[in-house]
C-alpha cells in the first residue's frame, strides 16, 4: 500500500507542476499596462497667501510601466497665479527735497525710510529701493515782520513748472549705506522750491525697468505749488485770464489739481501700485499778497483743491492712503505703508526643507530615478531605504519664485500579480516646514498624491498600447483582423496544453480513488 501511494504522490506532483508551468505560460501572454488613476495631488495652501505645494504625473509610457513626477513648491499669491508674476520688484520713493533745508526733519526722514527699506529688504531679497526728488522753480521769498511779501533775487514764482522739476537722487539700490548717503547729500545748496509733484510723479512713470513689479510711495507731506505749464505767481498775465484775483487764485489751483490729479491716475495705466501720504484739507489755504505793494490782498480757502486732487481717505483718487502728521509719521512710514508693500510684494521662505514619504509598494516594487537636477536647492542622492523618504533642501525660496523636482518611477514586473488591478498611491505624504521672513515656524503637510494601477489591457480587437498622455492609454487599431472576440485569446498550443493537463488530473484522479477503495476491500 505504502509503495502504491508514494507512486500515486510523484504522478500528482507532476501533473500539478505541469498544469503550473501552463499556468504561467497562461500568464505570460496576459498583456498589462501601468495606468494613471489621478494625475495630481491638490494643490495645498500655504498660511498668509504664502504660496502652495502639489504633485503631478508630467509623463508616463504605459507600455514600459513608467511615470515621471513634479514635485513643485510655488511661492506665490493666489490672486497672481492666472496673471503675470514678476520675479523683481522695484520700489521708488518720493521725497521733497525741501526737507534738506531742515536737519531734523531730514533726519527723521532717513531715519524712517532707513527703518521702511530694511524690512522690505528682508521680506523681499529680489526687492529694490530708489529715490526720486521732487524740485521745482526756486522759491526766494518771504513775508518781512510788516506783513508785505519781499522777492529775493533768485525768485522763480514767475516762471511755469516744467517736466524737469524732479530728479532720480538715487537709482534702485538693495543697499541701505547707498540710500542713506544719498539722502544725506540730496540738495546740498539747501534750495528752496515751488514744488512740482506732478512732474515727480511723471518721472517715476517714465523711469521704471521693464517686466517689474511696480510701486511708488509719496513721502510728500504738502500739496504742489506749480504744476507743468502753470506759475506759482498770479500776476497781470492771470488777471488777463480771469476777472478778479480771487477767479484767478481758484484758477491756478484747479490747473495745479487737475494736472497733478491726471498724472496720478496715469500710474493706474501704467499699473504702479500707489501708496501716499495726504495733507490736511487746509493745506491749500493761503493768503495772496499785491506783487507791487506786497500787501496782503486775499486769504483763500483751498480745501476743494486738496480733495479733487488727492480724493479723501475713504475714496482716495488712486492707491492707498494716509493722512499726515507729525505725531504719526513714523507709525505710517515703518509699520502701515511697509504692510502694504508687504500685500505688493511676495515674501521671501527661509529654511525650506521637503521630505518625500513613499510606500512599500513603491519602494519594492519600482524604480526611483532623478530626471535631471532639482530648479533649486539640493536633494538626496536616492531614496533612504530606512524611513523610505527623499529629502530636499531649498534654503531660500524667494518672493514669487516657484522650485520644481522631477523623478521617474519604473515598474520591475509588468506581470506581478500583486500588484495587477491595485489603485497605488505614488507617495504616502510631503512634508514641508519653513520660516516666514518674521522667523515664525511653519509645517505642512501634503497627504493626497497622484495614483497609478497595473490593469490588465482588454483589447477589443487586435489593439496596440502606446505611451499614455498624462495617464490616457492610446490605443490604436490593427486592420488585419476585425472579427476578433473580447479579451485576450491564448495561442492554441497553451489551451490545449491546459486542457490535457487538467483532464490527466481528473482522469488520474478518479484511477487513483476506485484503485484506493478496492484496495481497502480487499483488505
Amino acid at each position: 500500500m505504502k509503495k502504491y501511494l508514494n507512486k500515486i504522490t510523484c504522478i500528482s506532483l507532476i501533473l500539478f507542476m505541469l498544469l503550473d508551468i501552463c499556468s504561467n505560460v497562461f500568464a505570460a501572454d496576459v498583456k498589462t499596462s501601468l495606468d494613471v488613476i489621478q494625475e495630481a495631488s491638490e494643490t495645498k495652501y500655504l498660511d498668509n497667501d504664502q504660496g502652495n505645494i502639489s504633485k503631478t504625473i508630467v509623463d508616463s509610457n504605459s507600455e514600459t510601466g513608467e511615470v515621471t513626477i513634479e514635485l513643485k513648491l510655488s511661492n506665490t499669491k493666489k490672486e497672481k497665479e492666472q496673471k503675470k508674476i514678476y520675479e523683481n520688484t522695484e520700489v521708488y520713493l518720493l521725497i521733497d527735497e525741501g526737507i534738506s533745508r531742515n536737519d531734523e526733519k531730514l533726519s527723521k526722514y532717513i531715519s524712517n525710510i532707513e527703518k521702511l527699506v530694511s524690512k522690505i529688504f528682508k521680506t523681499n531679497t529680489k526687492t529694490k529701493v530708489g529715490i526720486i526728488g521732487i524740485k521745482g522753480p526756486i522759491a526766494d521769498s518771504y513775508v518781512d515782520e510788516s506783513g508785505k511779501l519781499v522777492d529775493g533775487d533768485k525768485d522763480e514764482a514767475t516762471v511755469e513748472g516744467n517736466a524737469s522739476n524732479s530728479e532720480i537722487v538715487i537709482k534702485p539700490t538693495n543697499s541701505i549705506d547707498t540710500i542713506k548717503s544719498g539722502l544725506q547729500k540730496m540738495n546740498s545748496s539747501k534750495t528752496r522750491y515751488y514744488s512740482n509733484l506732478q512732474a515727480a510723479i511723471k518721472l517715476a512713470n517714465s523711469t521704471y525697468s521693464e517686466n517689474t513689479n511696480k510701486i511708488l510711495i509719496s513721502l510728500y507731506d504738502g500739496v504742489p505749488s506749480v504744476a507743468i505749464g502753470v506759475k506759482s505767481q498770479v500776476n497781470t498775465g492771470w488777471l488777463s485770464e480771469y476777472s478778479t484775483m480771487e477767479e484767478a487764485v481758484k484758477g491756478k489751483h484747479e490747473k495745479i489739481s487737475t494736472y497733478t490729479r491726471d498724472e496720478i491716475l496715469k500710474l493706474k495705466d501704467s499699473n504702479i501700485s500707489f501708496i501716499l501720504l495726504r495733507p490736511d484739507d487746509t493745506s491749500y489755504d493761503e493768503r495772496w499778497y499785491s506783487s507791487s505793494t506786497g500787501e496782503k490782498v486775499l486769504d483763500f480757502d483751498g480745501s476743494p483743491y486738496v480733495k479733487k486732487l488727492y480724493g479723501t481717505i475713504e475714496s482716495p483718487t488712486y492707491g492707498k492712503m494716509y493722512s499726515f502728521s507729525d505725531s504719526t509719521i513714523d507709525t505710517i512710514i515703518t509699520e502701515n505703508i511697509y504692510q502694504d508693500v508687504k500685500k505688493l510684494i511676495q515674501p521671501d521662505m527661509c529654511n525650506v526643507k521637503l521630505v518625500d514619504y513613499f510606500p512599500k509598494d513603491i519602494t519594492e516594487n519600482f524604480e526611483f530615478s532623478y530626471v535631471g537636477k532639482p530648479s533649486t536647492g539640493a536633494v538626496s542622492d536616492k531614496i533612504d531605504t530606512k524611513n523610505n523618504i527623499i529629502e530636499w533642501d531649498i534654503g531660500i525660496l524667494k518672493g514669487n519664485e516657484i522650485a520644481t523636482l522631477r523623478y521617474k518611477l519604473k515598474i520591475k514586473d509588468l506581470k506581478n500579480k500583486k500588484l495587477l488591478n491595485k489603485t497605488i498611491a505614488t507617495n504616502e505624504k510631503v512634508i514641508l516646514t519653513y520660516k516666514d521672513t518674521a522667523e515664525k515656524d511653519y509645517t505642512v503637510t501634503l497627504s493626497s498624491s497622484p495614483k497609478i494601477k497595473l490593469s490588465e489591457v482588454k483589447e477589443t480587437e487586435t489593439n496596440t498600447v502606446g505611451k499614455n498622455e498624462i495617464g490616457t492609454n492610446t490605443v490604436g487599431k490593427n486592420d488585419k483582423d476585425s472579427t476578433t472576440a473580447k479579451g485576450i485569446l491564448p495561442k492554441a498550443g497553451t489551451i490545449m496544453t491546459i486542457t490535457f493537463a487538467i483532464i490527466g488530473i481528473a482522469l488520474f484522479s478518479i484511477i487513483a480513488y476506485k484503485k484506493y477503495s478496492n484496495y481497502k476491500d480487499i483488505k
